[in-house]
């Protein structure tokens, strides 16, 4: 569905053939230096109480370089010749590409900050993800305000395209839950668009994350995704801060 170009900010950081590392070597801005997805999660209240909200989540958010990220990949058995497809394309582009196999593994990677200039958003950051060496994940995080809501607002660079994922975040007692989920009669921001040079279109695929704190230094996350609604990639995630895991 053709979406609003203008709506929200979108990142204008699209990639070439091959995503991957060799992205950065362009955007990169050397002089500034961020550890953690986002700066300050109190940009995100008031839908988001941070003196009540898990200490590990806020920490884990605003100093994720802090922390070691283990996955379990699973993807639906309706989904898997498909997911069995892409995957062939995603090795070669370096961009979602995630592991056919449930087995769990560990995700290496960075905070790189991004040029405001180029990106077009605010204080953007590049995590960049990584499966044995291999990247699986280059997304581009910065935030944007509409009325009393803060999104945060995900870029993923694709062939001549970008990939725009918006969440808004709820609080659930001292768990988090993100989400880009938009109901019907909704006039938020909360989606997933895949803009070209000159159009936007709104994609029917939805995402929905939820974070709690297990134990000192330790998070539990679920990352579920569905295609017209219909579950069809689950990632289970351990965060353990590094401090801890010593």
């Amino acid at each position: 569905m053709r979406a609003n170009h203008n709506s929200f900010p979108v990142s204008q950081i699209q990639g070439r053939k091959v995503v991957g590392e060799e992205i950065l070597k362009e955007i990169a801005d050397h002089t500034t230096s961020y550890s953690g997805l986002v700066s300050d999660m109190s940009i995100y209240e008031p839908h988001l109480e941070c003196h009540d909200l898990s200490p590990t989540i806020k920490h884990f958010y605003e100093h994720t370089t802090e922390y070691r990220l283990f996955a379990s990949v699973k993807w639906y058995r309706w989904f898997k010749p498909l997911a069995m497809l892409y995957r062939f394309f995603s090795r070669r582009i370096l961009q979602i590409n995630l592991p056919l196999s449930r087995k769990p593994v560990e995700m290496t990677g960075d905070i790189i900050s991004v040029n405001e200039h180029m990106d077009g958003r605010l204080q953007p950051r590049a995590w960049v993800r990584k499966v044995n060496g291999e990247v699986c994940f280059v997304a581009l995080y910065s935030w944007h305000k509409k009325g009393d809501r803060t999104y945060m607002n995900i870029g993923l660079p694709l062939p001549f395209s970008t990939m725009t994922g918006i969440l808004e975040l709820n609080q659930y007692g001292k768990s988090l839950q993100l989400s880009s989920r938009k109901k019907r009669t909704s006039t938020a921001d909360t989606g997933t668009y895949l803009s070209t040079k000159n159009k936007q279109f709104s994609l029917p695929i939805d995402e929905e994350f939820f974070v709690e704190q297990v134990g000192e230094g330790s998070l539990k996350a679920q990352h579920e995704m569905r295609i017209f609604f219909i579950p069809f990639l689950t990632i289970d995630y351990m965060i353990r801060h590094k401090v801890v895991m010593e």
